[in-house]
């Protein structure tokens, strides 16, 4: 019976020493913090943006005709329902006008949004699509909201205007 202890103990304490090295020997993983396009931070609310592929949303023919950004708005502030009611219309039909595109000199709308639904009522996500002419870039983005505290916002998306 104590043999068969002592081989018991021996066999559990091989099987340690082999799962120990092989924790060891993998690899670490570390979260490496969230990048973005754009990031704006404002009396407790976060804006952020990040271009997306525009085929996501919508069917396009040209991936260099259209260029598109995913908005995402994150406040940590809760209001009243009617006020979030107003906030959940104003982010699914009306924000989208807000919002415009700088091409060398001259503003764009959007020709598209599809808001993002998601299951943090705190977050409201958007995709703005923006039709480009031929062979241009988008210089900058601009933000003039009509709801909330946020005012006028210029984005510079091209590096010689930061």
């Amino acid at each position: 019976m104590t043999k068969e202890i002592i081989c018991v103990t021996r066999f559990m304490c091989l099987v340690c020493v082999v799962m120990c090295l092989q924790a060891c020997r993998q690899s670490v993983v570390i979260a490496r913090p969230e990048r973005h396009l754009a990031e704006l931070h404002k009396n407790g609310a976060d804006l952020y943006i990040d271009r997306i592929d525009s085929r996501l949303v919508m069917k396009a023919d040209s991936y260099d005709t259209y260029v598109a950004y995913k908005v995402d708005f994150r406040d940590s502030v809760q209001g009243d329902k009617k006020l979030e009611q107003e906030r959940n219309v104003y982010y699914d039909y009306k924000m989208a006008n807000d919002w415009k595109v700088v091409v060398d000199s001259d503003t764009i709308s959007p020709v598209f949004y599809q808001p993002v639904t998601g299951l943090n009522a705190m977050n409201k996500e958007g995709v703005l699509v923006f039709e480009l002419p031929v062979g241009k870039h988008p210089d900058a983005l601009l933000y003039d909201d009509s709801f909330g505290d946020w005012q006028k916002q210029f984005i510079a998306l091209n590096p010689t205007l930061k």
